[in-house]
């Protein structure tokens, strides 16, 4: 469900986007973060807690953080109103809500273990954990990656989309065009519910975020002596593994 856009939210996160001085105009997150486990045993990350906390707003501060800790040491202290507003919290220079970022920022710490906070230092400083939310310190990925464009943010889609549109778009952004991913396997690869997986789909598909084409793949041992799949693929602007210089190899979750 789209939200309502909160005082400043627009023009703080273009001031964000543009201090992050990322030249890729993108976010690297590991797909740990939605996908753990192997190739051959997938499990849920840590963004299938965040979805059953129906935790929105983490996930927001989350990729948020990302995008400004673009830099070693990894952290990114501001102040706490600069973050209500990009969060859409704040309705006045008088009332910004800043207190709700700091028990934002403790879930991602103490329940999603993602970020580690200074308590004593002011300004909040928060410094990057893994993404796959094991508690060791961050790296800069190299490899098993997805990248989130700055479209997300500057065409609203972080307003716009609800939990489940969200998750299945960061499903998708691991992804090469044309993925199938079967329902049947929803809840064990990801951890989210088919109810989840199908209205973000629905959702992805209605902003016009995403396609879906029907597929057939020879299987002799069915009646009409195929298999019949959709095809999923993201609109060129939003799918950043087509974009010069992506290295991120995905760690498949289909057999």
């Amino acid at each position: 469900m789209e939200r309502t856009l909160g005082f400043g939210e627009n023009e703080t996160i273009a001031a964000m986007l543009a201090a992050s001085k990322r030249p890729s105009r993108t976010v690297a997150v590991r797909n740990s973060f939605v996908q753990g486990g192997t190739k051959g045993s997938p499990a849920p990350g840590p963004i299938a807690a965040m979805v059953k906390a129906h935790d929105r707003q983490g996930l927001d501060l989350f990729l948020l953080h990302r995008l400004m800790a673009s830099a070693e040491p990894w952290d990114a202290g501001k102040d706490a109103g600069v973050w209500s507003r990009a969060l859409g919290l704040a309705e006045s220079d008088q009332l910004m809500h800043a207190e709700r970022v700091s028990r934002i920022f403790r879930r991602l710490d103490e329940s999603y273990h993602l970020v580690t906070r200074d308590k004593a230092r002011r300004n909040g400083k928060v410094t990057s954990l893994c993404e796959d939310g094991e508690g060791k310190p961050y790296t800069s990925p190299t490899k098993h990656y997805f990248r989130v464009p700055f479209e997300y943010w500057e065409e609203e889609w972080h307003r716009k989309l609800s939990m489940p549109g969200k998750v299945v778009l960061l499903i998708a952004l691991t992804q090469k065009p044309g993925f199938v991913i079967p329902s049947t396997q929803v809840k064990s690869w990801y951890g989210i519910s088919d109810d989840t997986w199908a209205n973000g789909i629905g959702e992805l598909m209605r902003a016009q975020l995403l396609t879906g084409n029907r597929g057939k793949e020879r299987n002799w041992m069915k009646g009409r002596a195929f298999n019949y799949d959709i095809e999923y693929s993201l609109v060129s602007r939003i799918d950043t593994r087509s974009r010069p210089g992506f290295q991120g190899r995905r760690k498949p979750a289909t057999p």
